[in-house]
C-alpha cells in the first residue's frame, strides 16, 4: 500500500511541479552563495575594488534567488481559507519585484556606460579577478538556462524571472569582455561603454517583458488567446448538450488558470443532468489546459424554447420560430 501512495504521488501533475520548480530556486540560491564566497574571498585576497563589487552584485543575484525560492515555495501550497483561489499570484508578485530588480541592475549600467562616455573614468583592468568573472559567468549561464526550461515547462513566472536575473550577469560579464577586446583590437575606447549600452537594452526588454507578464496576472487579465481559443472549442464539444455557451472569462495566477462560463441548457433539463454536462466539461478542460480548474454557472434559455416532441432519440429542445419545418430552428439536445 505504502508503495502504491508514493507510485500515485510520483505521478501528481502539482506534486511534480512543486519539486521541480522548489528544486531550481534552492540551485538558483545554492550557486548565488557561491559566487558571493568566491568573490569576496578573491576580492579580499587580491585587493581588487572590482571583484568586491562583483560580490555585491551577485548578493543582488542571491536576494533574487531567494525571492523566488519564497514564491514557488507558496504557490505549490494548497488553497485555503485565506486564499481560495490558491497561492498562484506569489509567483505573479515575486516576477514583478525581479524586474524592477533586473531593471535597477540595467540603469546601473546605463549609468556607467554615460559616464565613461563624458570622459569621466577609464577601463579598469580585470586583472586577477578574470578567472572568478569567467567561472561567474559560465555557471550564471548554465543555472539561468536550467531556470528558463524549467520556468517554461511549468510556468513559472518567479523563475523565469530569476533566470533572466541572472542571464543579466551573463550578459554583463560577456559585455565586458566584448568591449575591452575591441578596445586592445581597435584602440578606440568608446567601444566599451557602447557595448555596455546594446548590453543594457537586452536587459531592460527582459525586464520590461517580465514586469508586463506580471502586471497581467496581477490585475486579471485574460490569458492568451491561443489557450481561450483551446477552451471555447472543448467546450463547443458538448455544444449538442446544450443550448448556448457565453461569458466565458479566463486568469492566470503563476500556473495556474482560472475559468468560468454560463451554459445555457434546455429547459427541461433534469438538475442532475445539468450538472454532470457542467462537470464533464470542467473535466475535459483540466484534463486538455495544464494548470486549469473551471466553474460553469448552468441557467436556463431565454423564452421561446420548448421541447421538441419527437420520436427521435436523443431528445431535443427547439425555438419556436415562423420556419416551415422544425428542422430549420435552432436546437439542442435534451440528454
Amino acid at each position: 500500500m505504502a508503495e502504491a501512495g508514493a507510485n500515485s504521488h510520483a505521478g501528481d501533475p502539482s506534486l511534480l511541479r512543486s519539486r521541480q520548480t522548489v528544486g531550481a530556486a534552492r540551485l538558483s540560491v545554492a550557486s548565488n552563495i557561491v559566487l558571493v564566497v568566491a568573490k569576496l574571498v578573491v576580492g579580499w585576497v587580491t585587493g581588487s575594488v572590482s571583484v568586491v563589487a562583483e560580490a555585491l552584485h551577485s548578493g543582488n543575484d542571491l536576494l533574487a534567488a531567494a525571492i523566488a525560492l519564497g514564491a514557488v515555495r507558496q504557490a505549490s501550497k494548497p488553497p485555503d481559507l485565506d486564499h481560495p483561489y490558491g497561492h498562484g499570484k506569489f509567483e505573479s508578485l515575486s516576477g514583478a519585484i525581479e524586474a524592477g530588480l533586473i531593471a535597477m541592475a540595467a540603469a546601473g549600467i546605463v549609468w556607467s556606460a554615460v559616464r565613461r562616455l563624458r570622459g569621466g573614468g577609464e577601463i579598469e583592468s580585470v586583472g586577477a579577478g578574470l578567472a572568478v568573472m569567467a567561472v561567474s559567468a559560465t555557471m550564471n549561464a548554465l543555472v539561468s538556462a536550467h531556470l528558463l526550461r524549467v520556468a517554461k515547462r511549468h510556468q513559472s513566472i518567479a523563475l523565469e524571472a530569476d533566470g533572466w536575473h541572472l542571464r543579466t550577469d551573463v550578459y554583463t560579464s560577456l559585455g565586458v569582455l566584448v568591449g575591452l577586446a575591441l578596445v586592445g583590437i581597435t584602440g578606440q575606447k568608446l567601444l566599451d561603454p557602447i557595448a555596455a549600452l546594446v548590453v543594457a537594452g537586452v536587459i531592460l526588454h527582459a525586464a520590461y517583458s517580465l514586469t508586463r507578464k506580471a502586471v497581467r496576472q496581477l490585475l486579471d487579465s485574460p490569458v492568451d488567446p491561443q489557450i481561450e481559443s483551446l477552451i471555447a472549442n472543448i467546450v463547443h464539444t458538448h455544444s449538442g448538450q446544450f443550448v448556448e455557451a457565453h461569458k466565458l472569462r479566463t486568469r492566470r495566477a503563476g500556473a495556474e488558470i482560472h475559468v468560468d462560463l454560463h451554459l445555457v441548457v434546455c429547459p427541461d433539463m433534469h438538475v442532475s443532468l445539468a450538472h454532470d454536462l457542467a462537470s464533464h466539461i470542467e473535466d475535459d478542460i483540466h484534463a486538455q489546459v495544464p494548470g486549469a480548474t473551471a466553474m460553469i454557472h448552468i441557467e436556463g434559455p431565454e423564452p421561446g424554447w420548448a421541447p421538441l416532441a419527437t420520436g427521435d432519440e436523443p431528445p431535443f429542445c427547439v425555438r419556436e420560430c415562423d420556419a416551415a419545418t422544425d428542422d430549420e430552428c435552432p436546437r439542442a439536445r435534451r440528454p
